[in-house]
């Protein structure tokens, strides 16, 4: 007051009832002394005659355009009123959460037509709680800024104090409120500090903590590609011990004889089962419920138990054929990396299929949609799982894919792609090379030009041809692997089968 910040002209609250409503509340200067020993964070009070007034402050914290004034007839005593609220859509709320993963910062259009920034973030609560936040404008720029900071910390903890809770597509999240809402990053006071010493506490007691290296920043699509160091041709995807490789090649086909979509969970994407729900009859008898009723697979999501099928997300899972300089692999192009090719949602095909059925017009083997991958030259980030080493299956997914020619380009003067030659490491160690059975692909490739294409060595010395019978191109191969109904799942190359 009066320009001084060592005065408080008045003091504001929030109030909530048993059933959820809430509304601010003011407590001028001069009435500190009357009403100052209820005015703590969790009391359950009895207010007998407030003052009931417009709310005309700019940023209003509930959406109620009334408030409560306490003025000198106004009583207030303790009681004891419990809690069995539910938080609704556009509550104001503080919140505390770790930050398990930051995506890259977004480009928005405002109402107004002027332009926004939004940051995508995943946060964890300590009981495993998994939940959006959505920061908008200058809040985004803050945490991106310290987010790609060098020295930033690992594991990084945010509060936000005046957020709000918000639903996009039927999913709950947080967002921070354009006006008075703030943002803390990894500060000092008590709560933050109590919160992370507690998770990072149960995070080192849990057996995946090993893996789990910190706050993860989820790079932009260049990033993706060229800041990782290592590449890997499609000859020695099979030695790959590593999570995730750059993988530079062109698409040559849609496996035909493999489903290219699923029925997948709402929440986490992972495939659903039908779940089977009996009941008992007045005659004593059980009986099988005639709804259809699905169950996620992922034991760890953290959606609802069961759901209709209305509620089931028809998903992409397209295999394809993709090819470079030394040989041809199947990768699986998912849901939001297909979206960006194709142009249709896979439930949107599936109606276009059907409805040639209905016209007795037998349907393709896959979407007419998908002939616009054939002949696109990309570059892949794979996964390479537990699954592929251990059962030695050559399938994997694909992470991020572009079709970006400066990146293409980049990677090509980065790892002198061009200028492949299958008797190379491509930038693995000596040790790696010779481990991973190198040696045998170098004795047993077939040369098409800089092309190379690596055959069975007992084939190769079976056969006793010149060089110059025994060239044949990666379509050849290719369709050798199709007649072989090898397509999605060719055997990777281990030591201890090979």
């Amino acid at each position: 007051m009066r320009d001084n910040e060592r005065e408080t002209y008045r003091i504001d609250m929030i109030l909530m009832d048993e059933k959820g409503t809430k509304i601010q509340v003011s407590c001028l200067h001069r009435l500190f002394s009357k009403f100052e020993r209820h005015l703590n964070v969790d009391e359950c009070l009895i207010i007998k005659r407030p003052s009931l007034t417009a709310n005309t402050a700019s940023f209003q914290i509930v959406p109620n355009n009334q408030k409560l004034s306490f003025y000198y007839h106004t009583f207030v005593e303790v009681q004891d009123m419990g809690r069995s609220a539910k938080i609704k859509e556009g509550t104001t709320v503080d919140f505390i959460g770790y930050v398990g993963v930051c995506y890259n910062i977004e480009e928005t259009n405002k109402k107004d037509g002027s332009k926004g920034k939004r940051l995508k973030l995943k946060l964890q609560d300590l009981e495993d709680v998994q939940i959006d936040l959505t920061l908008w404008d200058d809040y985004a720029k803050d945490m991106y800024s310290y987010m790609v900071s060098e020295k930033r910390k690992a594991h990084v903890v945010v509060v936000v104090h005046f957020g709000s809770v918000k639903t996009y597509k039927g999913k709950w999240g947080f967002s921070n409120n354009f006006d008075g809402s703030r943002l803390f990053i990894n500060d000092n006071f008590d709560d933050m500090l109590l919160f992370k010493q507690k998770f990072l506490a149960k995070l080192s007691a849990s057996t995946e903590s090993s893996s789990h290296a910190g706050s993860y920043m989820m790079c932009s699509i260049e990033d993706e590609f060229l800041k990782n160091d290592v590449f890997s041709p499609i000859a020695y995807l099979a030695s790959i011990l590593e999570p995730k490789k750059v993988v530079v090649g062109t698409i040559v086909a849609i496996v035909s004889d493999k489903m290219w979509y699923y029925d997948g969970c709402n929440y986490c994407k992972s495939k659903v089962e039908q779940k089977f729900e009996t009941y008992d009859k007045d005659d004593g008898t059980s009986d099988v419920r005639d709804q259809k009723l699905y169950q996620c697979s992922n034991k760890d999501c953290n959606g609802k138990e069961s759901f209709p099928a209305a509620q089931v997300k028809c998903l992409f899972k397209i295999p394809i054929r993709v090819q470079d300089s030394t040989g041809t692999v199947t990768l699986t192009l998912f849901d939001h990396e297909a979206l960006k090719f194709v142009g249709k949602t896979a439930k949107e095909l599936i109606q276009i299929q059907d409805e040639l059925l209905k016209t007795n017009d037998f349907p393709r083997e896959y979407p007419v949609e998908f002939e616009e991958l054939v002949n696109l030259k990309c570059a892949f980030v794979i996964k390479v799982t537990d699954f592929n080493i251990v059962n030695a299956v050559e399938n994997y997914g694909i992470s991020v894919v572009t079709t970006d020619d400066e990146i293409l380009d980049k990677l090509n003067k980065k790892f002198k792609i061009d200028q492949l030659n299958v008797s190379e490491s491509f930038g693995m160690s000596q040790s790696e090379f010779q481990t991973s059975g190198a040696e045998c692909l170098k004795d047993s490739d077939s040369y098409t030009g800089d092309n190379t294409t690596p055959v069975s060595k007992d084939i190769v010395c079976e056969l006793k041809q010149s060089s110059s019978d025994m060239k044949r191109n990666l379509d050849d191969v290719y369709l050798n692997e199709v007649g072989l109904a090898s397509s999605a799942s060719k055997p990777r190359m281990c030591v201890e089968k090979n």
